[in-house]
């Protein structure tokens, strides 16, 4: 079985990563944000995130009507 690299691992095989990311943000910085957490929990992260930007947008809609 093979494990596929993380999105981080595959930046960091760029010639220029460095110099697309933002101003202070490091690839070290964001290996190290990629492994505060496993797989599961960014999913729910992420899962939440989108939820409450579905409701934001939701009651957005409503105050415009």
């Amino acid at each position: 079985m093979t494990i596929s690299p993380t999105s981080v691992e595959k930046l960091r095989l760029l010639s220029e990563a460095e110099n697309c990311l933002h101003p202070g943000v490091t690839l070290d910085g964001l290996e190290a944000i990629a492994n505060q957490m496993g797989d599961n929990e960014f999913a729910e992260m992420m899962v939440n995130a989108r939820s409450n930007l579905v409701q934001q947008i939701s009651r957005s809609d409503k105050q415009v009507a």
